[in-house]
């Protein structure tokens, strides 16, 4: 079944550059939620498979997806302390010396796999990478002679598939079957100087991990991320897990607004606030000030009031964000 409440909120800063020299001052909001299913409470030690796949590429990713699986489940049980891991490497050798498969793909082999190993359940999948090229042109104009060529580039499209299974193994049921698949498209920004034979060449050699040509990203590196999404949507639904909601802060009309940003950069938050809210009286059109009033009340878990600032700040201008923001804090408040 599905479930989700708010259990505790914690709340970092960051500072990301972003276009020129220019910075955007944002506030992390970090919340913890339960588990999406409700996996029972006896389920307690988990074995990890190794994630089969149609060919031998496919069970490189499936490898990797379930190193990655396991990495990251074990840093939410050093949070959450919902589950205990076996050492892969200690399953594999037991199903080895039992003369089994350490990768399978139903439920009757991952039941007497778990039984030898001893573990509540055990999680095991399949994995698929796709990955297609496209040599197309586009259309360059010299401003000086206003004539125009046409130049190849490469459109590069990956899509990584994984199916997870999580078995009880004293009952044989299946407690969540859940299907992932993330993909990703990229285009090189820089033209080949060549000719398209030449391109295609240099283009080719970046499948598999190698240096792609230009400025495009290999299939490998466009794969990873993918492979961690489909990862990360397994694990909400089986374990305790973080969300985290970036908000950029406004730069506001006062210098009360930029004294205030520092302060939440610098984890003043109740500091911070009482600048926006000195902002705000100052100038109390500066929807800035009193939409970043709203992110610090929402820092100090001070849901209510977060969401009168965010309404506040909306009705000065109706910004998307400020309409999220909104949404939001009126969602967590009920939960």
């Amino acid at each position: 079944m599905f479930r989700s409440c708010l259990t505790a909120v914690s709340v970092g800063v960051l500072l990301t550059a972003t276009v020129g020299c220019e910075t955007k001052d944002n506030v992390e909001l970090r919340y913890d939620r339960p588990a999406q299913y409700d996996i029972p409470a006896n389920i307690r030690t988990l074995g990890i498979a190794e994630f089969g796949g149609k060919t031998t590429a496919d069970r490189k990713w499936g490898d990797i997806a379930s190193d990655r699986l396991a990495g990251q489940l074990d840093t939410y049980n050093n949070k959450y302390h919902r589950y205990q891991l076996v050492d892969r490497k200690r399953l594999k050798a037991v199903l080895d010396e039992q003369d089994l498969q350490a990768a399978f793909s139903d439920s009757s082999k991952a039941v007497q796999a778990g039984k030898i190993a001893k573990v509540d359940g055990m999680i095991y999948g399949t994995a698929t990478l796709t990955s297609r090229d496209e040599h197309l042109t586009r259309t360059t104009v010299n401003p000086l002679t206003k004539s125009s060529k046409e130049v190849p580039y490469l459109k590069r499209q990956v899509m990584v598939a994984i199916n997870f299974t999580f078995d009880d193994i004293a009952t044989g049921k299946t407690l969540a079957s859940v299907p992932t698949m993330h993909n990703s498209d990229e285009k090189q920004k820089k033209s080949s100087s060549g000719g398209i034979g030449d391109f295609a060449k240099k283009a080719m050699s970046g499948i598999g991990g190698g240096d792609s040509g230009g400025d495009i990203q290999s299939v490998d590196q466009m794969a990873m991320p993918l492979i961690d999404e489909c990862v990360q949507e397994f694990l909400n639904k089986i374990s305790p897990h973080e969300v985290v909601v970036t908000e950029p802060l406004g730069k506001g009309k006062t210098e009360a607004v930029r004294t205030g940003n520092k302060l939440a950069m610098a984890k003043a938050y109740a500091d911070a606030l009482e600048a926006y809210q000195a902002a705000s009286r100052e100038k109390p059109d500066d929807y800035d000030a009193v939409f970043n009033a709203g992110v610090m009340y929402e820092v100090l878990g001070k849901l209510g009031e977060a969401e009168k600032c965010y309404d506040a700040a909306f009705k000065l201008k109706p910004q998307t964000q400020y309409a999220q923001a909104r949404q939001r804090v009126r969602q967590e408040s009920v939960k």
